[in-house]
């Protein structure tokens, strides 16, 4: 039952679509011959716009009473075009005086401790800041939106917090772990060396420095307890190279600083020698150390196995058995629906594979490609089907986990892979049965189903509740195809301006400039070209408040060129 609100709003809809089931292309031809509209701009306002050509026709063959039509008609179109607008600043924080396009940023884990990052990205122009649900766990996702909150109130102005649900995203299940070893490239100190610990505790060593602070190797205390400051230790470490270590630092009885000049790889068992005075003065053996994660190595042409999921300890210790390395998918029913020669992406399309054979107990995969020469595959990683029915489904319990938090700390809930409008309702139940009445809710489109059932799903969550579209372009890409993306991000931005409902523009956006501090050309296109939606979504990175600078200051210049599909003829500066 569509809401007498949105009523409208559906009705056109439904317009829109029953129009583009028609090609009109000859028609558009004459059109524009004769200087009229060629209804090329019709999505917010489909009856309106077919009516006010038809009256201009009318005026232009000398009907008086088309000319009274089309003054009626301009004012209609403009009431129903600032409805998009009305709507995304009930969900998404009203505009900023220099840009309609809204920026969203995806906070990292140290927004939690790094309230300093928090405020500048409110300062920078993030309108919008996005807690990923589907990583670290309810006090982190509160600690950021306190954060946010304190840097909003700070700056004086708005700015929205949108939890993203980890949605039934299928996922490698835990892999075995492997052993633990060191290997350093970096840190380096200001002298240009590596710095780690030989830790006598008996606790195991740390290679991964998890807290941030310097790898612990560790050794025995005996051992440790002869070395002094200025002593050398020499090895052969893990890849057969001769290393020299240096004694620099003791703090207490059990740690000492060591350093050396080159990268050193250390496992359980390296032999470390006591040199002093050009004289052998005991050997100490390293370990244990704490165990790493699982991973395993694929290049183009090997073959995965992909088992049904079970607990880890049912494999060998390398996770690999007689027939090769294997993954195990945690979603039920997998093996049933894949058949030979469908694909399964790996890691958002990093890793391509194809099913060579399956049967119930397993399914062989090629690896046919890899973003780089050799790829690792973990636990957690994401897993494609494009080409089998295979999609979660329903509400797991990380997700009503996390709508618990959002009921306290969100302006908007994102609904992952929405694929019916029976996922927006089962949404919209939870949260009103946790008393969260007034939350935004935005449907992230990233699978054939959600493509198929959009506009379904819009009227289901337009009719109760601010409602916007994310165009997730990553999984999305996947699902449909590569190739096909463009196309497709253009018909989800035409329809939801018919529905006139606000759109996030999202995934990869200037990756580049805020991964490495340099933007590529294409995607500086790109984010032009996401100012036809009313919000651009950026991930975390170490630039990526040269990230939200960049984005703010490409909107503002698109904008005086072009809103939304309609070319804005600004006076030309070049020539």
């Amino acid at each position: 039952m569509v809401g007498s609100a949105y009523a409208g709003s559906a009705s056109n809809l439904a317009a829109y679509l029953a129009f583009r089931h028609h090609d009109i292309r000859d028609i558009q031809d004459d059109l524009g011959v004769l200087g009229l509209s060629s209804l090329g701009r019709t999505e917010a306002h489909v009856r309106s716009g077919i009516a006010a050509v038809e009256a201009a026709l009318g005026a232009f063959l000398g009907d008086a009473a088309s000319l009274a039509w089309v003054a009626r008609i301009g004012r209609l179109r403009e009431a129903q075009e600032r409805l998009v607008a009305e709507r995304a600043a009930v969900l998404l924080g009203p505009e900023r005086p220099e840009r309609r396009t809204r920026v969203m940023v995806t906070l990292p884990e140290e927004g939690v401790t790094d309230t300093g990052l928090v405020r500048d990205l409110v300062d920078h122009g993030m309108d919008i800041a996005r807690i990923n649900a589907a990583h670290d766990g309810p006090d982190t996702w509160r600690a950021m939106a306190l954060v946010v909150r304190s840097a909003s109130r700070d700056a004086g102005r708005d700015c929205r917090i949108l939890l993203d649900l980890p949605g039934p995203k299928m996922r490698i299940g835990p892999l075995p772990s492997a052993p633990g070893r060191l290997r350093l490239r970096a840190p380096k100190d200001e002298s240009g060396r590596n710095v780690f610990l030989l830790d006598g505790s008996g606790a195991p060593g740390t290679p991964n420095a998890p807290d941030g602070g310097q790898a612990r190797v560790a050794v025995d205390a005996a051992w440790l307890a002869r070395l002094e400051v200025g002593d050398r230790i020499a090895c052969i470490d893990a890849k057969g190279r001769a290393r020299t270590l240096q004694v620099d630092t003791r703090s207490g009885d059990e740690a000492v600083s060591v350093s050396t000049r080159r990268g050193i790889a250390l496992v359980e068992g390296t032999e470390l020698l006591l040199v002093r005075e050009k004289r052998k003065r005991g050997v100490g053996l390293v370990g244990p150390f704490e165990p790493a994660p699982g991973s395993i190595a694929v290049k183009v042409g090997d073959v995965l196995r992909l088992l049904p999921f079970e607990p880890v300890s049912t494999r060998d210790s390398d996770g690999e058995q007689a027939d090769g390395p294997w993954v195990a998918c945690l979603e039920a029913g997998v093996l049933e629906a894949l058949q030979v020669g469908h694909h399964v992406d790996i890691d958002d399309g990093h890793i391509v594979t194809r099913v060579e054979a399956v049967d119930a107990n397993e399914a062989l995969l090629r690896v046919l490609t890899t973003r780089r020469p050799e790829e690792r595959v973990r636990a957690d990683q994401g897993l494609n089907f494009p080409n089998s029915p295979i999609r979660g489904e329903g509400f797991g319990p990380d997700d009503l986990l996390a709508l618990d938090v959002a009921a306290d700390i969100a302006d908007i809930v994102g609904l992952s892979f929405a694929q019916t409008p029976e996922d927006v309702d089962r949404l919209i139940e939870e949260l009103d049965a946790r008393g969260a009445h007034d939350i935004g809710v935005i449907a992230k489109i990233e699978t054939q189903s959600g493509i198929e059932r959009l506009p379904d799903i819009i009227v289901a969550g337009a009719s109760r509740r601010p409602f916007g579209v994310m165009i997730a372009r990553g999984d999305l890409a996947i699902e449909i195809g590569y190739e096909r993306l463009a196309e497709m991000q253009e018909e989800l931005l035409w329809v939801c301006e018919a529905a006139r409902v606000p759109v996030i523009w999202a995934t990869q956006v200037l990756e580049s400039l805020v991964k490495t501090g340099i933007p590529t050309r294409a995607e500086l296109t790109d984010a032009a070209m996401g100012e036809r939606a009313e919000c651009v979504m950026l991930n975390k990175g170490p630039h990526i408040l040269d990230g939200v600078d960049t984005l703010a200051d490409v909107i503002v210049r698109m904008e005086t060129h072009q809103s939304k599909k309609t070319s804005r003829l600004r006076a030309l500066q070049s020539w």
